[in-house]
């Protein structure tokens, strides 16, 4: 008795069918996950689980947008907060990539350095906001300095894994033909090796940068951190929300043109 291969059960669908029903489970789930959110943070309004006035209505935050954008204060802030997070993001980025590179690559500038680093790492970035105001003064060279040191780190620390992770063999392998000079080392054989830990610290990082941004901006710096700290201040808490769904809609955009480069520069990988 011949059987029928598994592939040719007549329940089974098509792969490309089957791709199609999981990604549109995914996304009903999804949805359903953020009515359940929404209904959840309505009956938190309705019942007063918060201090009075400190919850908003979910149904107000359409017409708080709108009255944010109409003001002129969202679009303006989004753009100042731009400003220091681009410059942040790129400082701290570009250092902590050569730095952590230096570090896994040469030991002498590890064992020169890796004291320093202990020592520094677990400042947080806020702790270096006061130094940021006397050096800085509020603006944004202040903030993209406070938003650069947590950035470095992330970098540092993902690059230098990274780099390390390689393995040895393909460093004799690259002797064997020729290829052990220090820099021709690193651009065949390290940074390629090294580049999925790389690019996901730089993507680790463009989400951190957000989080230390908005925090140096409560102490002043304009910026869309500023708006909800005036916001509050006045008790309009709808207006919050709004800028905290403007930084959330502004990170998912950041982050999947970011896995987009991701995927197009690893592509070789399996």
């Amino acid at each position: 008795m011949v059987q029928r291969p598994a592939s040719a059960h007549p329940n089974a669908l098509p792969a490309p069918r089957r791709a199609g029903a999981t990604r549109l489970r995914r996304v009903l789930l999804g949805l359903l996950g953020v009515a359940a959110f929404i209904a959840l943070w309505k009956l938190a309004y309705v019942f007063n689980w918060a201090p009075r006035g400190t919850i908003p209505d979910p149904f107000v935050v359409p017409a708080a947008l709108w009255r944010e954008y109409s003001g002129g204060r969202l679009i303006p802030a989004i753009g100042s907060s731009l400003v220091h997070y681009v410059w942040g993001l790129g400082i701290g980025t570009l250092l902590g990539f050569g730095i952590g590179l230096l570090a896994a690559s040469l030991r002498v500038f590890d064992d020169a350095h890796y004291m320093l680093a202990r020592i520094l790492r677990p400042i947080p970035p806020l702790a270096w906001v006061v130094f940021a105001i006397a050096w800085f003064q509020v603006s944004h060279a202040g903030a993209a300095f406070v938003i650069s040191i947590g950035v470095f780190w992330v970098n540092y620390f993902a690059t230098a894994s990274g780099v390390r992770d390689v393995d040895p063999r393909y460093y004799e392998l690259a002797r064997a033909f020729g290829h052990g000079g220090f820099f021709k080392r690193i651009t065949s054989i390290t940074l390629p090796g090294a580049a999925p830990s790389i690019l996901s610290g730089v993507r680790t990082g463009v989400g951190q940068a957000w989080m230390t941004l908005i925090a140096a901006e409560l102490l002043g710096v304009p910026g869309m951190g500023q708006e909800m700290n005036s916001a509050a201040g006045v008790g309009a808490y709808d207006a919050v929300v709004v800028y905290m769904l403007a930084i959330s809609l502004i990170y998912t955009l950041s982050d999947g043109l970011f896995a987009l480069v991701e995927n197009r520069a690893l592509r070789w990988r399996p």
